[in-house]
């Protein structure tokens, strides 16, 4: 089967939730190497700020997910809508 995009695929799959959480996680790593790359503590400094902050928005994030999983019963996309 042809998919579009990896948007299309995580929709078709019945773990597209967690794919979708997996993809939007990786942020955090080219903020943390775009802050390392400038060769400048500070700005190291505030990559990693920027990134704690990403995570612990992720974190409630994924909990609020996880609860709609959880009365749902099914990590498919389709059925949650």
């Amino acid at each position: 089967m042809y998919y579009q995009s990896a948007f299309e695929f995580s929709a078709l799959s019945s773990y597209g939730l967690i794919i979708l959480l997996a993809f939007s996680s990786l942020n955090v790593y080219s903020i943390i190497i775009a802050g390392w790359a400038s060769s400048s503590k500070y700005a190291f400094l505030g990559a990693l700020r920027s990134a704690s902050q990403m995570v612990s928005y992720e974190v409630v994030l994924s909990v609020v997910v996880l609860s709609i999983v959880t009365l749902s019963g099914s990590f498919d996309l389709t059925t949650l809508v």
